[in-house]
This record gives structure tokens, sequence and C-alpha cells, in this order.
């Protein structure tokens, strides 16, 4: 940015002649070069000052801008990178203020700033509480093994050692069950997932559904994937498509809940196809007559973050509004193969 708009600058000598000779041109050509080699950590620094400091930069350069055309050749070019300092640092004040305002305005809704701050970091502390949670349920798998050892080698009745067995299997299925629940917080948005199996847009939608499938609180709602494009590898797009399929599930599940606690039967229709330069999934709702449903609008804190994960994977996550609100998502993904 820096770069692009010194170059700008530079253009903008060419009708204007006369501004070459002009100190304050090459001074403010120098800064903006300047600035493409500061650190970023250095940006971010800056901007955490006292809310005194911004009046006193505001004063202080425009009595050095003032002083400036009264100054001579020596005073003057410093007086100029003075003022043109203090420009920069409102300048950054201010696209600081707006870019806070921004935020604001996209998490705008029923908690605000709190809640999507607070999802945010149960995201950031969720990899070291699983693995704590892990640990335990490897000594439960561990124990359940040793009973069942044990039981097979007790001197007891046959109904009582069936019994028994019948709730160590028990307990081994709910381990295993919470065993694939750690996988998929584990392996939830990375390219990659536990085992050798194929990075296919099919396992990337059967990920997003077991993820999102808990937010559903009955059983009345079906979900059917299909389409000619669940075989195709995105082995570099795995983790976004799943981070877009998770966003569009949890507004389509959310739709089946009303606002009184009334829950609509339906159905969730996740169809992925391929195009000569694109892989698209669409994800509509369906109510219990086959109507169209509309569902949950998403935030918009998560919907901007979620469109900036869909563009860095060279993709589109878009949504087809009717009567403003989202009638269906569609996840548009660049192939990789052509």
């Amino acid at each position: 940015m820096s770069l692009a708009a010194a170059g700008l600058l530079g253009l903008g000598a060419i009708p204007v002649p006369a501004a070459v000779t002009s100190s304050m041109f090459w001074i403010d050509l120098v800064l903006l070069c300047g600035t493409a080699l500061l650190p970023r950590h250095f940006t971010t620094m800056l901007l955490r000052v006292p809310r005194w400091s911004w009046p006193a930069a505001m004063t202080t350069g425009a009595l050095c801008l003032f002083l400036y055309f009264l100054a001579g050749p020596i005073v003057g070019p410093i007086l100029g990178i003075v003022a043109s300092l203090c420009a920069a640092f409102i300048g950054a004040g201010i696209a600081r203020h707006l870019a806070m305002v921004d935020a604001r305005l996209l998490a705008w809704g029923d908690g605000g700033m709190a809640e999507v701050t607070r999802d945010l970091l149960l995201g950031r502390i969720a990899s070291g509480m699983l693995h704590d949670l892990a640990q335990p349920l490897n000594v439960i798998s561990m124990a359940n093994a040793n009973m069942d050892y044990i039981v097979s080698h007790l001197d007891m009745d046959e109904a009582s050692r069936q019994q028994i067995q019948e709730r160590v299997g028990r307990i081994a299925t709910h381990t295993e069950g919470a065993a694939h629940i750690l996988s998929l917080f584990r392996w939830f948005g990375r390219d990659g997932r536990e085992g050798d199996a194929p990075l296919t847009v099919h396992s990337a939608l059967d990920c997003a559904i077991a993820t999102t499938r808990s937010n559903v609180r009955h059983h009345g709602v079906a979900i059917h994937v299909r389409g000619a494009a669940l075989t195709h590898l995105v082995p570099g797009q795995y983790g976004a498509l799943q981070m877009m399929a998770v966003a569009a599930l949890l507004s389509a599940f959310s739709s089946f809940l009303g606002k009184d606690g009334r829950k609509h039967k339906g159905e969730v229709l996740l169809n992925a196809s391929l195009t000569p330069a694109h892989v698209v999934i669409t994800v509509d709702c369906i109510d219990e007559d086959g109507n169209p449903m509309p569902a949950r609008p998403i935030d918009g804190a998560t919907l901007w973050l979620v469109e900036q994960v869909a563009q860095e994977a060279s993709g589109e996550f878009r949504c087809v509004l009717r009567n403003h609100k989202p009638l269906r998502f569609v996840i548009r993904l660049g192939r990789d193969d052509i």
C-alpha cells in the first residue's frame, strides 16, 4: 500500500513538473517508501498511544506546516518532515477509528462485540482444552479394555457376564464417539484429516455436518448430500471448504428452531457440482411441505470473516437473499486441476 501510494505520488508529478523542485514532494516520497520497511508490530504499537497525543500531533503538525512557508532552506525541510510525520500519525489514527467502527457494525446484534470476542477466544483456547480432555479419555478407554479382560476371566454366571460386557461395550462405543469429536475439533479448518483418506469435497462436507449436527435439537431435520463433484479432490482448499460449509450449516440448522422455541421439520440439501472453472456447493433449506425455506441470517462479523477465508482460497461465499433473509448459500471454489 505504501509503495502504491508512493507510485501515485510520483505519477502526480508528471502533469505538474514544478512539484519535483519542492522539498516537500521528496520528503513525502521518502516517507512513503520508508513506511513499507516498518515492521507490523511497530505499527500496531504506535496506535496504542494516549488520547492526548492526537490533539498534540494535530497542533504540532499545523504549526510546523505554517512555519514551513516562513522558514529558510535549512529549517524548512526539517519542519516539513515533522509536519508529514504528524499528518501520517493522525491519518493512522483516523483509519484505526474507522476500522473499530466497522468492527462494531459487523458485530451488531444481540450479543454485540462481547459475543463475537467470546467465540473467537473459545476457538483460541480449544486446542489446549482438547489436549487436556484427550488424556482422561485415554485413561477411560484403557480402563474399559482392562475391565473387559477381567470380566471375561471371572468365574460368574453367563447372564451376569453378558450384562457387564454389554455395559463395557456401551462405554467403548461412547468413548470412540468422544474421540471422534475430539478429532473433528483438532482437524477443523485445516488442510488435512486423521488417517490417509483422500481430501475430497464429500469428506469435507461430512466433517462439517458432523461438527454442526449437534446444533439440531430434534430429529425432524434430514440432511442430504449429493452432486457430481463429491469425489473431487480439494487438498489445498479442504480447510476453507469446511469453514464455509460450517457457517452455512449453522445458519441453516438455526432456521428449524423458531424464536418461540417451536421445532420445525424439514431438510437441508447440499449439492456439489462442477463447472469448467469452479467447484460449486449450494446449501438449501426445505420445509416439511417441500418448499424453499429461508435460513437465519449470519451475523456480520462471521460473514465477513468467512468471505475473507473464501477469497484467500480463490473462492467465494455468497448468500442469495429473499426478503432480506438468506434463501441459499453458494460456495464457489476455483479448480486447481485445470
